[in-house]
């Protein structure tokens, strides 16, 4: 079966039924916190272990899931998809911000970012792309310097040092050999 037609099914059915139970917000907020999770029981759900097994893990790594979450994980398992789950918990993130007009952000910075440049990117972001609100995802990351990357849907805007200085290295390779 195809695994993006299969998560995509789920995810749709586990949107449906969280608005139904008014539970849609700690479902979205549950789905982040086990996607997070995901990389350190995969290993026990891709193992054969007894239905009650993966669902007991399942339990023990998202405790205190709302009640709409913990039975899709239930259904998820019962049904033997939790191989498929990190496809379907991303689907099903990617569908609540589509249905919501959530932009998805990536700001790298050299040092941590004040709030009020995010708060100036996210008026920004905000004007630009037409959506209601922009989930910011900072990394920090040394290397760049400098400066900033900022990476909104398809656009991506580099004012990173780095950037600027391998520009100004290749633009004096490129002229050193016209010289010679």
């Amino acid at each position: 079966m195809n695994s993006g037609l299969l998560a995509s099914r789920y995810a749709s059915a586990l949107e449906r039924y969280s608005c139904e139970q008014g539970q849609s917000g700690e479902c979205y907020a549950d789905a982040r916190q086990l996607l997070a999770l995901i990389p350190s029981i995969e290993e026990y759900l891709r193992k054969p272990l007894p239905a009650e097994t993966k669902t007991e893990i399942l339990s023990r790594a998202l405790p205190g899931c709302c009640d709409s979450f913990g039975r899709f994980l239930l259904l998820v398992v019962s049904h033997r998809r939790e191989m498929y789950l990190r496809r379907i918990l991303q689907s099903y993130i990617a569908e609540y911000k589509k249905d919501r007009g959530i932009a998805d952000a990536r700001l790298t910075v050299a040092s941590e970012p004040s709030e009020e440049l995010l708060e100036k990117l996210r008026k920004l972001t905000l004007a630009s792309c037409g959506a209601t609100s922009v989930d910011i995802e900072v990394t920090v990351d040394p290397d760049i310097i400098g400066g900033f990357v900022y990476t909104v849907a398809d656009k991506r805007m580099d004012a990173s040092v780095r950037r600027q200085l391998s520009e100004l290295r290749k633009a004096f390779e490129t002229n050193n050999k016209r010289i010679i």
